[in-house]
């Protein structure tokens, strides 16, 4: 993820969303755009798997013509492909300044448990309790990662003041989903959809709500 190499005797790990938008190995249409102030949620592919939706991009602060942007990256990382090898996985964030000199910090990880060596545990998940939130109170921006669809991660974009709601909602979303362990039943199913619909349309304490009623129901 910013090391050349996780093991000597080991391949390198695939390179950055930064670096595949630079290279047109990701197109305009793969990265969803969310602004500061929205609240947006997206199912990201593996990078190095490829697929519909493989980055979000955050601008933040007022653009110059003559800057070249302040924004963060979010991408999925995941032991597939060029990145079989990897430090950790899960959802992990970029703080890109292209205004910086090269070699001077133009990429920077933020990690999500920065106490951790060698980026072992860069990336964020919704069942570590010390890793599910990256919030910018200076820039109004708060990401929440969330479960998995379909063989893809989510992740919440959405604002400080939103972000203790969401959390909450997600996590009960999280308990429900290992609760009811697919295969399920045509009842557990229409549940958790019913559930998982109210929180993609972000009304999420009615979602956190219902799932609390529909574990206590299971009790």
């Amino acid at each position: 993820m910013s090391q050349h190499f996780i093991e000597r005797e080991q391949p390198p790990e695939g390179i950055s969303s930064f670096t595949k938008i630079r290279l047109g190995w990701i197109s305009e249409d793969q990265v969803l755009l969310v602004n500061p102030g929205d609240t947006k949620h997206a199912f990201l592919s593996p990078l190095s798997k490829m697929g519909e939706t493989l980055a979000v991009k955050i601008p933040l602060g007022q653009q110059s013509s003559d800057s070249k942007g302040d924004y963060y990256l979010i991408e999925n990382r995941q032991p597939i492909g060029y990145d079989t090898i990897l430090p950790d996985s899960g959802m992990l964030i970029l703080r890109v300044n292209e205004d910086a000199m090269e070699g001077s910090g133009t990429v920077k990880v933020m990690d999500a448990d920065p106490d951790s060596q060698h980026f072992s545990h860069a990336t964020f998940h919704l069942d570590k309790n010390k890793r599910n939130t990256f919030v910018d109170e200076k820039n109004g921006v708060a990401i929440i990662p969330l479960w998995s669809e379909n063989g893809k991660n989510g992740v919440l974009i959405t604002t400080p003041a939103r972000f203790p709601d969401a959390l909450k909602a997600a996590l009960m979303i999280q308990e429900l989903i290992k609760r009811f362990p697919e295969p399920r039943g045509e009842k557990e199913k229409n549940v958790v959809e019913e559930i998982i619909s109210y929180f993609k349309k972000s009304d999420f304490k009615t979602c956190y709500e219902i799932s609390k009623q529909a574990l206590q129901g299971t009790e």
